[in-house]
């Protein structure tokens, strides 16, 4: 083994002007020592506390770079030894020569997919996607084929900001929801998910906190967490957010931002009140911390709403989210943040990082949609149909589901159920997909973890026709749940009186 260069031999200094978080300078500069052979195979890269102390920086910053580079496969980690140069080039492993486990990211808690949704005859409560028939499918074929006209869309990649005439369609339909935005200041992202990458990438560096709702959008965490950030979750109550439980998360934890999803809330549905929304930005604006507000259910109203925290803000403290996957269609992965110009400034090389630019095909097709008004018509008749669909779960729960409780969405996707006394929604859960039906339990959404006592349910997924079949399925897992305790507390109670 190469004997460990000192810190000085490595030839990193961190720059307080760079727009990168520390930690990705520090695994720039050694990656590029690794690939141009400064540092050889085989050698140990020095301490983390050492190398620490000597660029006096954080050993949690210096500890989230060595991650980067075991999650690029270039250097692994040994009891005993720290950190050690394994490859110059990742590429050239052997299969099975790398031992994935012992690369994974300490800053990222590893999650599994779930794929009950392909099982057949399962009714898929558990998705957040659209049922087939809720999307403009002839509209959008239309619009894909005019798309392919355009020779530039096959031979050029889109600007990093995005297709200019996606931008100027989504800024028009901006501006008619109250939310008025110059060009310089929207960015075009790969779905959602990729928006709060590019956040987290921009504005997290390890040991940042964020504060968010609890119960959230597991994605959303993650990604925060990815990024070396903890994450705090605020009570909510009928309405939402508490804003004096954020008040005081904000006087305690003085996190790097919030993160909401005001309207039409995932997993619970719950809906932020116009005065509750002007509490939150005075109490944002006085404390100075960003706001990203998750809009992505916004449209997807089946009565009035407030106007949107972004609509509300005059303190430019506000990022919004939006995204077409909710309300278009899934298959086509956009979505887009609006931010202050000097936010932007940070999100733009954010976003390069992470893939350069947005497919320009999806995105003309989407800018022709909403030019030519498609979006427009496609909204009326897609909320009756979301409402549809909740009436029909809500009245099937009340049938063959009695010992659920629940609040009405007024918009939205989702149903968040509570379950009764004596069962968890882990076993729930279990149980239902068992019984053929799938369901998500609320520990998926507890930013802090633990247990949950709820459940959500959502209605756009499963064909129209399916959700009865679904609701009396959950009702027969409910009840075996309910049974199991009753007879194990039974039990319980005859050991006791012997």
């Amino acid at each position: 083994m190469a004997t460990p260069p000192a810190p000085d031999e490595l030839g990193f200094e961190p720059d307080p002007t760079d727009p990168q978080p520390i930690y990705l300078q520090l695994t720039a500069a050694l990656a590029e020592a690794i690939r141009s052979g400064r540092l050889v195979v085989g050698t140990q890269l020095p301490s983390e506390r050492l190398y620490a102390q000597r660029l006096g920086l954080s050993r949690t910053t210096v500890t989230a770079a060595y991650g980067e580079l075991k999650a690029a496969g270039l250097v692994r980690g040994y009891v005993g030894r720290g950190a050690v140069v394994i490859a110059d080039d990742p590429d050239r492993a052997f299969d099975d020569a790398i031992a994935w486990p012992q690369l994974a990211s300490r800053l990222a808690r590893p999650t599994h997919p779930n794929v009950l949704t392909a099982e057949p005859g399962r009714v898929a409560f558990g998705d957040g996607w659209l049922h087939p028939s809720l999307t403009p499918r002839a509209a959008l074929a239309a619009c894909a084929g005019s798309a392919l006209d355009d020779p530039e869309l096959l031979t050029k990649a889109a600007p990093i900001l995005g297709l200019g005439t996606l931008r100027e369609a989504l800024l028009e339909m901006l501006r008619a929801n109250g939310v008025v935005a110059a060009h310089g200041e929207l960015l075009v992202t790969g779905g959602a998910q990729q928006g709060l990458n590019v956040v987290a990438r921009a504005l997290l560096s390890p040991g940042d906190v964020v504060v968010c709702e609890s119960p959230t959008w597991h994605g959303a965490f993650r990604a925060f967490r990815a990024a070396g950030a903890e994450v705090a979750g605020v009570a909510m109550d009928r309405e939402g957010v508490d804003p004096d439980a954020l008040e005081a998360a904000l006087i305690r934890l003085r996190p790097a931002f919030v993160y909401l999803i005001p309207t039409f809330q995932c997993p619970t549905g719950r809906l932020l009140g116009l005065e509750r929304r002007r509490r939150i930005l005075e109490l944002c604006a006085r404390f100075r911390t960003p706001i990203v507000e998750s809009h992505v259910y916004g449209d997807i109203a089946f009565g009035e709403t407030p106007p949107s925290l972004k609509s509300l803000d005059e303190a430019g403290i506000v990022i919004h989210q939006g995204s077409a996957s909710k309300t278009v269609s899934p298959a086509l992965r956009l979505g887009w943040l609006v931010a202050p110009r000097a936010a932007m400034e940070l999100l733009a090389p954010a976003k390069a990082s992470l893939d350069l630019s947005t497919p320009a095909l999806t995105q003309a097709v989407l800018a022709t949609f909403l030019r030519g008004g498609g979006y427009a018509r496609h909204l009326p008749p897609f909320r009756a149909a979301l409402e549809t669909r909740r009436d029909a779960l809500l009245a099937a729960l009340a049938l063959h589901c009695p010992e659920l409780r629940w609040l009405t969405p007024q918009g939205g996707l989702y149903l968040w159920a509570q379950l009764p006394q004596l069962s968890h929604a882990a076993e729930v859960e279990a149980a239902a997909a068992e019984a053929g039906v799938w369901v998500r339990g609320g520990e998926a959404f507890m930013p802090d973890g633990g247990t949950s006592s709820h459940i959500r349910l959502c209605y756009a997924s499963p064909a129209l026709d399916e959700i009865a079949t679904g609701a009396q399925r959950l009702g027969q897992a409910l009840r075996s749940v309910l049974h199991r305790h009753r007879d194990s507390a039974a039990r319980a109670t005859a050991f006791a009186s012997v």
